[in-house]
C-alpha cells in the first residue's frame, strides 16, 4: 500500500535549503537537532517501521529529540501517527488506543501493561522507548489511512480521533504561514504537547518553512521566559492560560518579550483587559485566532492599540462563518465551513457526518454572536451555558467582566443547582492576597447584569489544567458541585 507523502516531500526541499541549520532545540535538556540531523534519523526510522506490517505508529507522551523524528518517519514511510498523552489513566489510554482500526505499533517510555514487547532493531532502540504491537479487533482502513490523528474530547468528555491527511496539514500550515509570515528567520516556542493539535501547528511550521522549533514543555513560566530569552523568540501561538499565567512578569517587565515579531493567542480567548493591557506595552504583533482541532484558524484579528478587544475578528480567507438560530440575547452556535477542515473521525464515519448541518457546515458546539462589523464574539461552549431564573448565562461573558478587576489573575465561571433558580451564578478565581470579596461582589454589580451577579466565589491559589495548557473547567465545577 502506497500513499502520496507531500509533508515529506517539503520536507527534504527544506533540508536540502538548510542542511546545517538548528531545525530544533529541547529548552529542558538542551539537546539539538539540525535539519540535516532531523532529516537522517526520520530516514532511519522510517526503514525500520517499513520492514513492520503494522501501518500505524501510537507515540504515548512527549517526544525527546531523539524521538521527535518518528513524525517525519511516518510522514516518510505512508504510516499514521497518533500521539497520546501519557497523562491520561491507562485505562483510559487502552479505550483509546482499541477503538483504532488499525494494526499498531505503540512507543511508550515504560510499556503498556499486557501488551507484546516487540524487537524492532537498533535505529528505533536509539529512540529510548519501548516498542510493543496490538493487532486491532476492527482492522478496517476502508475509510483509508490518515497521515495524523488527534485525539480531542472538546467539552464531551468522550475521545474524538480527529483525522488529518498530510496535504491537509499543508493547508493548514500554509494557512498560518499567509497569516503571520512565518519565514526562516523565525524561531518558534512551543510549551504544548505534540498530542495537542497546536503543539503540532508549531512543529509543521518550523519544519515546513525552514524555521528553528524550541520545545520548552512541559509548560513553566520560568522556562517560558528563560527560553524565550535564551533562544532570542521571535513566534509563538501560546494557549490563552499560559498568557495569563505569564501575565504579572510580562506586564511588568516588556523587556521578556523583546525578541518578539509576533504573538498569537488561541485556544481559549484572552480577556479583553489583558489584552490591552499588553497592547499598551509592546511593539510586536499581537494576534488572537478562534478555531478548534476540526476547522483550523476560523478567525483572526491583528489587534493594535485603541482597538476593540472584545471580538475575535472576521472569518479568514477560505471559510465561512455564521451563527445558527441567533438572537440579540443569547447568539447561537457557531457554524463554519472552511478550506482546512480535517478529514473527519477516524473510525466513526456517522459521528463526523452527523457533526453537519444539511448544507454543509461544521457545527463547532461553541456559542457566539457577529458584531455590526461581522466580528465574532465568542460567549462559550453550549455546554457550559446554563440558565438562572429563566435567564441565560454565558460564562465568557462573567469572566470577561471579573477579569477586569485589578487583582484578579484568573477567573471561571460556572453555574452551581439551586432550588429556586436552577443555577446560580458562580465563580472561582485566583487573585492578589489583598483582593476581597467584596471587591469583586461590588464589581460585578456595577458592571453585570443583575441575573448575571455571582453569589457564590471560591478562590483558588491555582487552577487545574489539561495537558494542553487549557482550565480543567469541569474538575473545578465537580469540585464545588456539593457546596
Amino acid at each position: 500500500m502506497s500513499y502520496a507523502t507531500p509533508v515529506w516531500d517539503r520536507f527534504t526541499e527544506i533540508v536540502e535549503k538548510f542542511i546545517d541549520k538548528a531545525a530544533v532545540f529541547d529548552a529542558v535538556t538542551s539537546d539539538s537537532l539540525s535539519y540535516g540531523g532531523l532529516r537522517d534519523l526520520a530516514l532511519e526510522y522510517a526503514a525500520a517501521l517499513s520492514r513492520r506490517n503494522e501501518l500505524t505508529v501510537v507515540l504515548v507522551g512527549e517526544p525527546d529529540v531523539r524521538a521527535l523524528p518518528l513524525f517525519l518517519a511516518c510522514a516518510a514511510s505512508s504510516r499514521c501517527f497518533v500521539p497520546l498523552s501519557n497523562h491520561e489513566p491507562v485505562a483510559r489510554l487502552m479505550e483509546i488506543i482499541e477503538l483504532l482500526p488499525s494494526n499498531l505499533l505503540i512507543a511508550s517510555a515504560n510499556g503498556l501493561p499486557n501488551l507484546k514487547i516487540v524487537d524492532l532493531g537498533e535505529e528505533l532502540q536509539n529512540t529510548g522507548l519501548v516498542w510493543q504491537e496490538l493487532a486491532s479487533s476492527k482492522n478496517d482502513l476502508s475509510d483509508g489511512l490518515p497521515f495524523l490523528v488527534t485525539h480531542s474530547s472538546g467539552s464531551t468528555g468522550k475521545p474524538k480521533a480527529v483525522a488529518f491527511s498530510q496535504l491537509t496539514k499543508l493547508q493548514r500550515t500554509a494557512q498560518s504561514v499567509s497569516l503571520f509570515d512565518v519565514s526562516p528567520d523565525d524561531i518558534i516556542l512551543s510549551p504544548t504537547p505534540l498530542h495537542h493539535s497546536l503543539g503540532q501547528r508549531h512543529l509543521m511550521l518550523a519544519f515546513m518553512t525552514g524555521s528553528t522549533l524550541v520545545k520548552a514543555y512541559p509548560f513553566k513560566s520560568d522556562l517560558w521566559v528563560d527560553a524565550v530569552q535564551k533562544y532570542q523568540v521571535t513566534f509563538a501561538i501560546p494557549v490563552a492560560t499560559h498568557l495569563k499565567i505569564l501575565q504579572s512578569r510580562i506586564l511588568s517587565d516588556r523587556s521578556i518579550l523583546n525578541s518578539f515579531r509576533c504573538l498569537v493567542t488561541s485556544s481559549a480567548p484572552a480577556e479583553p483587559e489583558f489584552k490591552r493591557s499588553v497592547l499598551n506595552k509592546v511593539n510586536f504583533e499581537f494576534w488572537e485566532i478562534y478555531g478548534m482541532t476540526e476547522t483550523a484558524c476560523v478567525t483572526a484579528v491583528r489587534y493594535r492599540k485603541g482597538d476593540g478587544t472584545e471580538h475575535l475578528g472576521r472569518a479568514v480567507l477560505g471559510t465561512n462563518l455564521r451563527i445558527s438560530n441567533a438572537n440579540a440575547s443569547t447568539g447561537g452556535e457557531i457554524e463554519i465551513q472552511s478550506d482546512c477542515l480535517s478529514d473527519g473521525y477516524w473510525g466513526e464515519p456517522e459521528r463526523w457526518k452527523n457533526s453537519f448541518t444539511a448544507d454543509g457546515y461544521f457545527r463547532s458546539g461553541d456559542l457566539g454572536r457577529l458584531d455590526e462589523n461581522q466580528n465574532l464574539i465568542y460567549l462559550g461552549r453550549k455546554n457550559e451555558s446554563f440558565e438562572s431564573g429563566g435567564l441565560m448565562i454565558f460564562p465568557a461573558e462573567v469572566e470577561n467582566i471579573i477579569s477586569e478587576l485589578n487583582g484578579i489573575l484568573d477567573c471561571v465561571a460556572f453555574g452551581l443547582p439551586d432550588k429556586i433558580f436552577g443555577h446560580v451564578v458562580s465563580i472561582a478565581f485566583v487573585g492578589s492576597d489583598d483582593l476581597t470579596q467584596r471587591q469583586i461582589i461590588q464589581h460585578a454589580r456595577i458592571r453585570l447584569p443583575k441575573h448575571m451577579w455571582p453569589t457564590r466565589l471560591f478562590q483558588e491559589k491555582e487552577f487545574p489544567l489539561l495537558s494542553s495548557g487549557k482550565v480543567d473547567r469541569r474538575k473545578l465545577a465537580f469540585k464545588y458541585s456539593s457546596f
